[in-house]
């Protein structure tokens, strides 16, 4: 095979290192015009949450494929954007459809590494574990998501010493050594001392998401979760959204991103006009709009009035997003902590601690639980941030 050729299908490879972030699913052989077409539907299908037409597109290949290693990584990438963006639980049908699937990748990816291209090889199992590591890190196992993050990290590593060229890989490269750097000291001492580094990082998920083939927008998404988090540059984040929307224009996933980085621009105004345009999406039926999206939009709908000065209307809405998330639903935490940060507002004191009760009983989402604690303690005032940061302090 030509080099040009054997890049090319090395590219497509890398690009399923993106289970670090939001992840496309490349094939594995240079590719014909038909594999193409393929990867196109399936990364268009996952980025506008057509999960259901994502894993056919994938299933149906491997029907034809078996044990085809980068379509393996597709099925398994597919159900993991199912199961993240549903908030599943764990000991769900989707989680267990989830490392199903990532332990056929991982066999299949040991398989792929030992045929006749070492680089593609080491990009599929560096992928799997790095898919694996993901769903670790969201179930806040951090030393087993450290360990396959880890193993990511270097598998990615070799391919690109092997080919200098995979561009596609620096997404999981870049994002380990950031996070890897942005973590705490107990977790740096995993890394034998060598700790990451952030300005090493970020540059490693720019070159991703400027010249890698298939990796693009999960490295711009994962810069813009960097952007509101750590880095502190709403403004960049936006601008990246922007983009996207225009890519993306009736994707629930980027409609909801937009929420969030107006919410961090502290552009309450704007972020009513565009929870209620979402909210309309929803209530229309458009496609592969869930329940689930509909309750939050009214969340953000609540926060944008809100932030706007009326807490009795911001109430509405997130009891009306609560009657929307069903039960189990982890969005049911930031709903009722929301309930209790309306009641402060509105002098409600019992009421709000009645509500950030609630919110402690209910599957946790993201930082609810420690917030809630807190505001246990002390109450909700006006210009008090709705959800700080896990790595921000409280006092």
């Amino acid at each position: 095979m030509r080099p040009r050729a054997r890049r090319r299908k090395a590219a497509l490879a890398a690009g399923l290192l993106a289970a670090w972030a939001l992840g496309a699913a490349p094939r594995a052989r240079a590719m014909t015009p038909e594999d193409q077409a393929l990867v196109d539907r399936g990364e268009d299908a996952l980025y506008r949450c057509d999960y259901d037409g994502a894993q056919a597109i994938f299933r149906d290949a491997l029907k034809a494929r078996p044990h085809d290693a980068v379509l393996s990584l597709g099925l398994a990438v597919s159900a993991w954007w199912r199961m993240e963006n549903d908030f599943a639980l764990p000991g769900t049908p989707e989680e267990k459809a989830f490392f199903a699937a990532v332990k056929g990748a991982i066999a299949d990816a040991k398989a792929a590494r030992k045929g006749g291209a070492p680089a593609e090889g080491w990009l599929y199992l560096g992928a799997a574990y790095g898919l694996r590591g993901r769903r670790e890190a969201s179930l806040h196992h951090w030393i087993s998501a450290y360990f396959d993050g880890r193993r990511a990290y270097k598998d990615a590593r070799r391919a690109v010493r092997l080919d200098p060229e995979l561009y596609d890989a620096y997404l999981g490269i870049g994002a380990f050594d950031y996070y890897v750097a942005t973590l705490g000291r107990f977790i740096r001492v995993l890394s034998f001392a060598r700790g990451g580094s952030r300005e090493k990082g970020l540059a490693e998920l720019d070159l991703a998401a400027r010249k890698s083939r298939f990796s693009r927008v999960a490295a711009q998404l994962l810069i813009v979760g960097i952007d509101w988090t750590f880095e502190k540059k709403p403004e960049n984040a936006w601008s990246i959204l922007d983009s996207l929307h225009r890519r993306y224009p009736d994707s629930p996933l980027i409609d909801s991103m937009r929420l969030i980085g107006l919410f961090h621009l502290k552009e309450g105004e704007s972020l009513e006009t565009e929870a209620r345009a979402d909210l309309d999406k929803a209530r229309k039926g458009a496609d592969f709009y869930r329940p689930i999206d509909r309750a939050g939009a009214h969340y953000f709908l609540g926060v944008g009035l809100q932030m706007q000065g009326d807490a009795a209307q911001a109430l509405d809405e997130y009891q009306a997003g609560l009657r929307w998330a069903p039960e189990g639903q982890r969005l049911r935490s930031l709903l009722w902590l929301a309930v209790g940060e309306a009641q402060d507002l509105l002098g409600r004191r019992d009421a709000a601690k009645d509500a950030y009760r609630q919110a402690l009983r209910e599957q946790p989402l993201w930082g609810v639980p420690r917030y809630a604690r807190f505001r246990l303690k002390r109450p909700f005032r006006p210009g008090d941030n709705p959800l700080p940061a896990r790595n921000e302090a409280l006092e």
